[in-house]
């Protein structure tokens, strides 16, 4: 127990002088579970205070404090209420985003859910061409739609309830993996919409695409006039530094603030307590977020995103 309190404020420690994300995919991955750092680090703080017998328990229940504040300031301020609130004349707008996973035949879980939560804007990820035949029937209620299907299991497809203005698929700073943009309109208010998916990063080449499209998304949000929403499965949680990057540059905010960490991915269903949140939207700040919350299961590895946005 006490090896594993050290390697915990190994992990925890490290990153805030040396962004060890930056330089291996397997070190990225070691920023992505601050909430199980921060649940270990309360476990080994209780059993240290049990352990009456170590000599050594001062100093370990010490360490073990010390890593719940490292990760807890990584945690906590995620579920602190924004202050901003929407003023009553908002143009209110639901966006749901689902990573419908390419090999998942529960076609009938996802098409009830959109028309049980009645979005605005549906971003589906992982579709390909039975994915696109079996979403026609959601074509009652979003009957705009732009898609870029493709065969390695990574298409993006957009189902709006208002028309689609100038989509175009993006291929933002690699080859490999599209992404789609698209303006829409509410209310006499436009806003730019862009959805990713870039790579996991399971090896280095996938890691180095991953952090390419990330970067490029700065250059496309600033090139926008309208308020902007990115949305999508971007493969990496809030803690990696290429996240923060990401965020610190374009200006954007994630809607999760306030409303809590909301794991959204986990590598099996039976691990549910290693899920990470990495399906995000990012928003300009002129937007209100009025509420984000996961969906129920539609047989994916992923739970679904769902997000009120005002626009003012």
């Amino acid at each position: 127990m006490a090896g594993a309190t050290l390697l915990l404020l190994l992990v925890s420690l490290l990153p805030l002088f040396v962004p060890l994300g930056s330089y291996h995919w397997l070190l990225d991955l070691t920023t992505h579970f601050k909430c199980q750092y921060l649940a270990l680090s309360i476990v080994c703080l209780g059993f240290f205070w049990l352990w009456r017998s170590c000599r050594w328990q001062r100093w370990l229940i010490g360490l073990s404090v010390f890593c719940i504040v490292l990760n807890g300031v990584e945690v906590v301020p995620w579920y602190v209420p924004p202050s901003i609130i929407a003023p009553s004349s908002a143009v209110t707008l639901r966006v749901l985003h689902s990573n419908v996973l390419v090999r998942n035949r529960d076609y009938d879980s996802v098409t009830a859910l959109v028309r049980e939560v009645k979005p605005d804007l549906a971003v589906f990820q992982e579709v390909n061409a039975r994915w696109l035949e079996a979403l026609e029937t959601i074509r009652d209620v979003l009957p705009y739609t732009y898609a870029e299907p493709r065969s390695a299991g990574f298409g993006n497809v957009i189902y709006s309830a208002l028309p689609l203005q100038q989509p175009s698929v993006q291929f933002l700073g690699q080859r490999e993996y599209a992404s789609l943009a698209t303006q829409v309109s509410k209310g006499g208010q436009t806003l730019s919409l862009l959805t990713a998916h870039p790579p996991p990063p399971i090896r280095q080449e996938l890691f180095r695409w991953r952090n390419q499209l990330l970067a490029a998304i700065v250059p496309y949000v600033r090139s926008q006039t309208a308020p902007v929403i990115v949305i999508g499965d971007l493969n990496i949680t809030m803690w990696s530094p290429y996240y923060k990057r990401l965020e610190a540059a374009s200006g954007l905010q994630n809607s999760r603030a306030g409303f809590g960490i909301l794991p959204s991915w986990s590598p099996r269903s039976w691990l549910p307590w290693l899920a990470i949140p990495i399906d995000h939207c990012l928003v300009s700040p002129e937007l209100v977020v009025l509420k984000t919350q996961l969906g129920r299961k539609v047989g994916s590895d992923h739970l679904p995103l769902i997000v009120d946005i005002a626009m003012p």
